[in-house]
């Protein structure tokens, strides 16, 4: 409620607005007010798009974080090792696995063609790194790395519009 309210919490999150066109304008008009005051970057577009869009920069990185966790649970049966071992990089990565199952299976069910979607090309991905890996191709590990830190430059520029 408005007790744990947080001043600057939806500062310069993107808020996503769909079928806009059926809202009365008068409600547009004092919605889009109000997310302004908030300091929100707005952006409109279809549920589809939106679902779409969705699964790959949301839900695809949920799903990542559960299965790294359960891999590593699974194989280091000794939880000390986990947390004696398990850096910066490990804890951030596996950090959206502690979210609510609870929320995240209807979301995952809802959205369920576009996450399949999004989870055939990215074991593909994963396919193809191993396949590089059998066969001692490290360069092509290398260039695949390389190219994908562009996604650096791609996320310093959200930060900046923010």
């Amino acid at each position: 409620g408005p007790k744990a309210a947080m001043e600057g919490l939806f500062k310069g999150k993107t808020n996503i607005i769909c079928e806009v066109e059926k809202t009365a304008f008068k409600l547009q008009e004092r919605a889009l007010a109000i997310f302004q005051i908030m300091g929100m970057r707005i952006r409109y577009m279809s549920p589809e798009a939106h679902d779409k869009h969705i699964a790959y920069v949301s839900h695809l990185s949920h799903i990542s974080s559960f299965m790294l966790g359960k891999t590593v649970i699974e194989k280091e049966k000794n939880e000390r090792d986990i947390f004696d071992m398990a850096g910066s990089g490990f804890e951030s990565t596996v950090r959206l696995a502690k979210s609510s199952p609870e929320m995240w299976t209807p979301i995952f069910k809802q959205n369920k063609e576009n996450v399949i979607e999004t989870l055939d090309e990215y074991i593909q991905n994963l396919t193809k790194f191993k396949e590089f890996m059998e066969s001692d191709d490290f360069d092509e590990i290398y260039n695949e790395m390389k190219n994908t830190n562009h996604i650096k430059e791609i996320l310093k520029g959200i930060s900046l519009t923010r």
